[in-house]
């Protein structure tokens, strides 16, 4: 069974100096990169699974959770079928797996340009929002870790207004253009709905 405590990535944690060691230089520096580089990883909410403890629409139907720990790794937002077959690679086929992988030792396995530590950290944090707030699509969670918004805590913390904007001027950037696909962005009666599912994301 999927483990929420264990998706949040342990490569935070400094490795011990041993000054009177030969030291190991590659995985001190690693250890400095990702103080510097990845941005603080928040404790990921239990997914939201079944439809007693779901957010309603405003039409009054449940809405329910779009990715689930046990999906194809394709299921996931930025997930495309080039990036999963080279997940399938190595050994990255569920969700649940690709959660509890280090952002910096799955892109040294990966050995590919473009998915750096940074940008899967990215893609996991847009994971755990997919899988924890009822009716979150993974463009909108694309938008939200591009804006800022990482954790369901964050959103549900939020102004609804205030969101807005910093979606709107994520959206206008190069990223954002190719979230949106030339679609618009989301309206704030959207973003209100997202922000009470985060809300009640955190009350479940």
């Amino acid at each position: 069974a999927y483990n929420a405590a264990r998706a949040q990535p342990t490569h935070m944690t400094p490795a011990a100096h041993k000054p009177d060691s030969n030291d190991n230089i590659a995985a001190r520096q690693r250890d400095k990169a990702s103080e510097t580089t990845l941005p603080p990883r928040p404790l990921p909410i239990t997914p939201i699974l079944s439809s007693s403890n779901a957010d309603t629409n405003q039409d009054g139907r449940t809405a329910r959770a779009y990715l689930t720990p046990g999906d194809d790794i394709e299921a996931a937002p930025s997930i495309g079928p080039k990036t999963a077959a080279h997940l399938y690679a190595v050994g990255i086929k569920t969700v649940a797996q690709f959660l509890d992988a280090d952002p910096f030792d799955l892109a040294d396995k990966l050995d590919a340009r473009y998915m750096t530590a940074e940008t899967i950290a990215d893609w996991q944090d847009q994971a755990h929002l997919v899988m924890a707030v009822p009716g979150l699509r993974g463009t909108h969670a694309q938008l939200l870790v591009g804006a800022g918004y990482r954790s369901v805590a964050a959103i549900a913390g939020a102004a609804p207004d205030e969101l807005s904007a910093d979606i709107l001027k994520f959206a206008a950037t190069p990223d954002g253009q190719r979230v949106l696909r030339e679609g618009n962005p989301p309206d704030i009666e959207k973003i209100k709905t997202w922000v009470d599912s985060a809300s009640a994301a955190l009350a479940a």
